[in-house]
């Protein structure tokens, strides 16, 4: 069974979907998780920002795609 891992927490939903788009590009499935709980609670101190969540076993693939982006 695959764990699902928060690679990054990003700041709103169009920089995690962004990122998903990235991810699966490279072939590696991705999902957003949190995106609409800022729009309903608020982002008080970043606690419901978007999280970008990979498969355990794609983690070290996917970290390399976003440093070799810049967007670590």
């Amino acid at each position: 069974m695959n764990k699902l891992v928060k690679i990054k927490t990003c700041a709103n939903s169009f920089e995690a979907q962004l990122i998903r788009t990235k991810l699966e590009s490279e072939g590696i499935p991705a999902m957003v998780a949190d995106e609409n709980m800022g729009s309903i609670y608020g982002n008080a101190v970043g606690a419901f920002n978007p999280r970008v969540l990979v498969r355990d076993e794609d983690e070290e693939r996917a970290l390399a795609i976003l440093r070799e982006c810049g967007d670590l």
